[in-house]
């Protein structure tokens, strides 16, 4: 663990604070750099990527709030203070994003999903820097574990799984995967439903059914994050974020659900 990277008497530099910078600045570059490439206007589209995330920030510190009050109800205004009481709610804050962003790209008549599929594909490679960040920071740890690999995280004494790191590879899988198949998934025939041309938004589905698989599976090793009234809510979450991936990515192959036949008399 390295919190701290830099410490002088004038100036202190936090591990998280450089790699949350650099996660910023690589998934703005890559969003901005794939708007360009589809024509569209980059300063429009910078704003969009600036604006979406700071929302989703907003929303995800908000959640972390209400979900763990007790860290700030005895202080009202331990809210604000992000650096000596720093917390956010991942899956809030992307899930916010991603809604202030498709919101946003209706109002422009832009092609939403494509818009989409050129987010996600950035915020996976910022991802990795993030979860490099909390590792080094020792935040957003997981559960006791005794196999070979876990780790001795800050303020512990026993091992716990670094689910850091199992989320640091996984984004870069997704980054990779998303890279590859944002030049192919027009030729799946599957995808195409027979059609000459595919739709937009394969890569924010699969996404999203990835990621939800990936924390369906991890989740013994992560400590819960989502509470209501007492109860656990990240595998019922992930199981939402699941379905709905599988039906936006069944739609966007330009199939229908038919739930009724007519029939002719």
């Amino acid at each position: 663990m390295l919190p701290i990277i830099l410490d002088l008497p004038f100036f202190r530099l936090k591990s998280l604070t450089l790699l949350v910078f650099l996660a910023l600045f690589f998934s703005a570059f890559i969003f901005w750099r794939k708007g360009r490439e589809e024509h569209y206007n980059t300063f429009e589209i910078f704003d969009a990527f600036l604006l979406s995330g700071l929302f989703g920030f907003l929303a995800g510190r908000l959640a972390f709030i209400v979900f763990h009050w007790s860290l700030f109800s005895t202080n009202i205004f331990q809210v604000f203070n992000i650096t000596g009481r720093p917390g956010n709610e991942p899956l809030i804050a992307l899930t916010a994003a991603i809604w202030y962003l498709y919101r946003l790209a209706s109002k422009n008549k832009w092609d939403a999903f494509e818009i989409l599929d050129f987010y996600v594909t950035g915020i996976s490679l910022g991802m990795i820097f993030i979860y490099a960040g909390f590792f080094l920071d020792g935040s957003y740890g997981g559960t006791f574990t005794k196999m070979p690999w876990g780790v001795i995280a800050l303020g512990t004494f026993e091992k716990t799984h670094p689910t850091q790191l199992y989320s640091l590879f996984y984004y870069l899988f997704a980054y990779i995967y998303l890279s590859k198949m944002e030049y192919s998934y027009r030729t799946l025939e599957w995808y195409r439903s027979g059609k000459k041309t595919a739709q937009s938004g394969f890569l924010f589905s699969t996404f999203l059914i990835f990621t939800a698989l990936f924390h369906l599976v991890t989740g013994p090793s992560r400590l819960p994050s989502l509470f209501f009234n007492g109860l656990v809510l990240d595998y019922f979450v992930y199981f939402l974020v699941l379905v709905f991936g599988l039906v936006l990515l069944y739609r966007r192959s330009g199939r229908s659900f038919k739930l009724f036949t007519r029939h002719k008399s």
